[in-house]
């Protein structure tokens, strides 16, 4: 299934496709939440069908292999946890996979997602391969940017972007699914990405995320109570807390410097006012560039005491004020 923002650019894959003209090494990059695992793995059942040459048929053997998730010829490696790299034996593994004969007698597909997380060495075992295809062996890999990916990988790809709709569209599209509206400030936090958004909603991100802003910000403005309920929350919603507090921040800076019609919080412009009244500037700033070291911090080393380090830096607010 396609989602409507990605139309656009599989209707120029489907032309390619029509004139055998489709690149041996397609990069997808695309922002979390866009779909671009469903539309990269659209493109490779399309290749895969035995009938259609622009669009899978879904009734053929490969077709119904696919379906099962049991098909010979398409491969898939991706890191084995989130923040994880790409080992060098997924790779190896993967060369392998592209020499091989296909056991249907047709092409044979490898998927390669998130390749913004192939290490150095990863990456070069797979140059060779990419530069020096197999015969109908094709490639997709998919990415969120190009930034962590090595120029070498990137040079041997034909490069497609998928763009996330408008604001506006994201809002409407993601109300229509869940028969209800939502705060703009819920596509704001999530970059615009529909399914990230969708996602947000329904699994009750919204409500927690407001309860996070609102004793947030009531702890920064005096008597500065409830340190331990906004750590609490944090710590219970992971490390995705910090990064919305520091949207929340940054909030509070584009307020003081007269940006407040660029708000990401929008329906919670409220606290960020009072917020952005009571802390001095310097301080925010300075606690924005920390809270981002800590976010990293956190989702490098996993078995860090998070509430704890998350207390830590609460404080320092007292403390500069």
């Amino acid at each position: 299934m396609l989602y409507p923002w990605q139309q656009t650019l599989w209707e120029k894959w489907q032309q390619l496709l029509e004139q055998n003209r489709l690149h041996h090494a397609i990069l997808l990059t695309a922002a979390k939440g866009s779909g671009r695992g469903e539309l990269a793995r659209h493109l490779a059942h399309t290749v895969l069908c035995q009938n259609g040459y622009t669009e899978a048929c879904g009734m053929c053997h490969a077709c119904q292999l696919l379906a099962a998730q049991t098909h010979p010829d398409f491969h898939v490696i991706k890191p084995e946890q989130e923040g994880k790299q790409i080992s060098v034996d997924a790779v190896r593994q993967c060369n392998r996979w592209a020499v091989e004969t296909s056991q249907l007698g047709g092409r044979r597909v490898i998927l390669i997602e998130n390749a913004d997380a192939l290490g150095e060495a990863a990456a070069n075992a797979l140059l060779k391969t990419l530069e020096e295809p197999p015969e109908n062996c094709q490639f997709i890999l998919t990415a969120q940017s190009l930034d962590s990916l090595l120029p070498t990988i990137v040079s041997r790809c034909n490069k497609w972007r998928l763009s996330v709709p408008d604001e506006a569209q994201t809002q409407h599209w993601v109300e229509m699914q869940l028969m209800q509206s939502i705060k703009t400030e819920a596509v704001r936090l999530n970059c615009g990405a529909p399914l990230a958004t969708l996602q947000f909603i329904e699994q009750g991100q919204d409500i927690r995320h407001g309860k996070l802003v609102e004793a947030f910000a009531t702890y920064l403005q005096p008597p500065h109570t409830g340190l331990y309920d906004v750590a609490g929350l944090c710590a219970g919603e992971g490390t995705i807390s910090l990064q919305w507090l520091s949207f929340f921040l940054l909030d509070c800076i584009k307020l003081q410097q007269g940006a407040g019609q660029c708000l990401v919080h929008r329906e919670s412009a409220s606290w960020v006012q009072k917020v952005a009244q009571a802390v001095p500037a310097a301080t925010l700033i300075r606690q924005a560039r920390q809270i981002n070291k800590l976010h990293q911090q956190l989702q490098k080393h996993t078995g860090l005491n998070d509430e704890l380090l998350i207390v830590e830096w609460l404080s320092t607010f007292l403390t500069e004020n």
